[in-house]
Order: structure tokens, then sequence, then C-alpha cells
């Protein structure tokens, strides 16, 4: 079986969550197409994987695209993203479909409502596509039947990274946040919570926006910039909490690699994070404050919080990713690619 990787967003998340599909289902022969972002490498492609990258606009990227294609005859194309997605509206019959949205657009919170609006109904449009959804969360699986609940969809959990390991209690209060700074990660509520909260050391893993950048510094936060992936489990080990701020999200990588290193997580309240089992840490600024605040100096929620993290982990399996990518690719083979309406409803299968 062949399966070409499409994404114009590799970097970050994406980048990881490629490198555990191309690992989880090693018996087909994989490849890449991709644009990349600057400065959001995480781990290094397998050499397993043939990679074209490309750095021109959309419109050759899609072309480009179009091309890799018919020379590869990939039996599965993946979809990656929301702008690689978009590519089902331009690919011919053949090859089965399969889309990861990791983290649907329409459920942004710093865009007008209209705008949120016009994604869902692009989503919608596209979704009328023969395909295969793999869904990175159960509220991620939920929005894509909302889309159309005639496609099949398949929930493949990021898998924990690395052995789990359990820890003592950290014995220095920092609480780090792994991520861009981007409106998508929320860095100014890692900011306030910084000002707010009597207790922790906090530090941001990551760079991106200038002035997200000025703003967590001028509340007290370390600000490290792009470290190499071992860098960032340094961190991550010595660290006593994982405070994620998110606005929206999909199933980030960062939160299951801080939990396999028994590092406890708590979440802003937001769906998707709720639907992962994390411990929610409230949707305020202050509720999130109070929060970190308990953490540290409760120590039957602190208590609680590590639980959450570990029950995560434990649901987070590559064995249970790989099964989940194999029945989505199996699926996806035996669909005729074609812009119709598919046929019967069916479930989502975690």
């Amino acid at each position: 079986m062949r399966v070409l990787h499409v994404t114009e967003a590799l970097g970050g998340g994406v980048q990881s969550a490629i490198v555990n599909y191309v690992r989880g289902v090693p018996e087909a022969e994989h490849s890449l197409f991709s644009r990349a972002r600057d400065g959001q490498g995480t781990h290094g492609l397998p050499d397993a994987i043939a990679h074209e990258g490309y750095r021109g606009g959309l419109v050759g990227f899609f072309s480009r695209m179009r091309q890799k294609v018919r020379e590869e005859s990939p039996d599965v194309i993946h979809l990656h993203s929301s702008v690689g997605g978009a590519a089902r509206a331009v690919l011919g019959s053949g090859p089965g479909i399969v889309y990861s949205p990791h983290c649907y657009a329409l459920e942004r919170t710093d865009v007008s409502a209209p705008e949120r609006w016009s994604y869902e109904a692009i989503e919608r449009l596209l979704a009328r596509r023969r395909q295969v959804i793999v869904a990175v969360s159960p509220r991620e699986a939920e929005l894509s039947l909302r889309l159309n609940r005639r496609n099949p969809v398949e929930v493949a959990h990021n898998p924990t990274p690395f052995a789990h390991v359990t820890r003592a209690a950290a014995d220095r209060d920092i609480v780090v946040m792994v991520g861009r700074l981007s409106p998508q990660k929320a860095p100014e509520r890692f900011a306030a919570v910084a000002r707010l909260a009597h207790r922790g050391t906090f530090v941001w893993i990551g760079d991106g926006d200038a002035a997200s950048r000025t703003e967590l510094q001028s509340a007290g936060v370390q600000v490290t910039g792009w470290l190499p992936p071992e860098e960032v489990q340094a961190w991550l080990r010595r660290a006593a909490l994982y405070l994620h701020t998110a606005a929206w999200e999909g199933g980030p990588v960062s939160t299951i690699e801080a939990a396999a290193l028994d590092v406890p997580v708590l979440a802003r309240s937001i769906p998707s994070m709720a639907s992962l089992g994390y411990a929610l840490a409230g949707g305020t600024d202050a509720e999130m404050a109070a929060s970190v605040d308990a953490f540290f100096d409760d120590e039957s929620y602190r208590h609680e919080v590590v639980r959450a993290g570990r029950e995560v982990v434990r649901s987070s399996s590559h064995d249970a990713m790989s099964a989940s990518l194999r029945a989505a690719y199996d699926l996806a083979r035996t669909q005729t690619a074609s812009t119709g309406v598919v046929g019967e409803t069916v479930g989502v299968r975690r």
C-alpha cells in the first residue's frame, strides 16, 4: 500500500503526527509532500519516508501535488490540516482520501462569527466528497460527524512518544507551556495567569509573535525560543506542572508528551481537552490561576491532576493509533473517490 501524505503546514504538532503515522503503519510505503513552517520542526522525519518540500505559493503547491499524485499513483492520499485538506476540491478520482484536520478552523475564537461560519461552510462542502476522517480527539470526531455523518470517522489519539515514566513531585515550582506564540495557544492567557497566581515560575517553550513574546516577558515569563526536541524534553522533566492555555485544539502533541514524562497537566476548559480527559483548570484567567495555586497548595487536588494525566497516557497507545490508521486506510481504499455525497451513515470507531 502506498500512502502520500500532504500538508501545507509541516511543523509543530502536524509534523509530529505524521512521524507517528509513518511509524504506526510501517508496512505501507509512505511519501510526503509539504510546505514547511520555518522554525517549527519537531521530530525528524523517519528514513522510511520520501519527502518533497515546496516553497512556492498555494496555487503552485496544489498544482505540484496533482503532479505528484500522477507520478506516484498512491493508494491513499492522507491530507493534513485545513489548508492541506482543501486539496479535496482539486484531486481527481482514483486514490482513497483520508483527512486529518488537526484542529478544525471553525473552532477558532480569534475571528468573527461570520468568518467561523464561512470556515464551517467550506468544510461542510469539502466533506461531501467521499473520504475517511482520522480525528485526534473525540471532540474532533464529533465535529466531523456534524459536517457529514456519512463519512467514516476513526479516532486516532496522538500516542505517547516515549515509554511512560513515573516520578516524584518536582522540587521546583516551574510551570511550562509548549507551543507557537499565536492566537490558538493564547499566550496572553498564560501571561495573565503568571501575573495572578501566587505560586509558580512560568516558562514558555517556543516562539512566534513578537508582541506576545514581549507580553509574556513583561509578566515575568521566561520565553525560551524554539528548541530541539531533546531540550524541550529536558525542560519538561524539570517542570512541576504543564499549563495548557490554548483557546481551541484538536489533540495537542505537547500535552501527551508532557503526560508521558509524568508531568501533571492542567488544561484550559475547552471542549477538545475535556474530551481527551485532561484535568481542567477553568476558562477564565482567575480560575486558571486559582487552579495553579491549588495544585501547589492542595495535595489531594494535585493527586487528582496527576491521576488524570496518567489515564490519558493509558488511553493513548501506539497500538491503538496504528489500528485506527489501518482501518482508515483500508476504508479509504475501498471507496471510489468522487465529488458526490457518500453512502449510508456510519459511526465513530475509537
